[in-house]
């Protein structure tokens, strides 16, 4: 029994050793474990020295990670987070620079327009000079003639027809005559066609109305040529006025130079 004892012994501290040996290359083996570990290999160029730099590189490159993302200041993160996009770009939806600002000033214009207030201040200014044209303020040369209406023919006009009529007290007609001819010629009218008349005129009438109208023209005439030549005589006399002040000017800068002189 004893002999079989001291071999059973003998046999566990050489399985002891054997383990002891092959368990110093082997790593992560637990001693529950049934499974006897395998024999470390040995690779060529790999030593304890280069785990320990593997392990402090890969140490290092978690430490840069984590600081990069941790700065969020930095140029890098912010232009990847600037052009980083969720769906697909939409180029319609792409505005030009400046367009909000034409929107703008065309909601403006827009809304002056439909107030009124646009057209408002353009027939303002045209009414404004229109009268200035009527009363003649405005120069009348050919280089600076921006208009196409008669304002002096259009003022006499006005002129004339705010005048009261008188009613025609010739000796060879009387009120009552001319009532009557008035009442035959609206007999005489005839129909020209639906809602149309055509009335028959005296011949005289006619030749009264071409004779009034010629004295108008006669008298319009003069008094445009009449203010044409009162506008000369102002411009003449305003350039004499000028060349007066400037001679003048130029005796007092005469005599001023003397004075220094002496």
């Amino acid at each position: 029994m004893e002999g079989d004892e001291s071999e059973q012994k003998r046999e566990t501290e050489k399985k002891r050793s054997r383990v002891a040996e092959e368990g110093m290359g082997s790593l992560g083996w637990l001693t529950e474990s049934t499974i006897m570990p395998r024999k470390q290999r040995s690779i060529e160029g790999v030593g304890p020295s280069s785990i320990l730099d593997l392990k402090a590189h890969l140490y290092r490159s978690q430490q840069e990670a984590k600081n990069l993302s941790s700065s969020a200041a930095s140029q890098e993160h912010i232009r990847a987070k600037k052009f980083t996009h969720k769906g697909p770009t939409n180029h319609f939806s792409l505005k030009n620079s400046g367009v909000d600002d034409r929107a703008h000033r065309d909601k403006l214009e827009l809304k002056a327009i439909n107030d009124g207030s646009v057209s408002y201040a353009a027939l303002e200014k045209k009414a404004e000079l229109y009268e200035k044209l009527a009363r003649g303020e405005l120069s009348d040369e050919e280089d600076k003639e921006k208009y196409c209406v008669d304002f002096f023919h259009k003022s006499l006009s006005d002129n004339i027809s705010d005048q009261p009529k008188e009613p025609d007290t010739s000796p060879g007609v009387s009120p009552q005559n001319e009532y009557e001819s008035n009442d035959i010629a609206q007999q005489n009218a005839k129909p020209a066609g639906p809602g149309r008349t055509s009335m028959t005129i005296d011949d005289d009438e006619r030749k009264r109305f071409i004779r009034e109208i010629h004295e108008e023209a006669s008298q319009a005439r003069v008094k445009a040529s009449a203010v044409k030549l009162r506008r000369e005589e102002q411009a003449v006399a305003r350039r004499e006025k000028l060349k007066q002040a400037y001679l003048k000017k130029l005796l007092e800068k005469a005599t001023t130079a003397k004075t220094d002189q002496q």
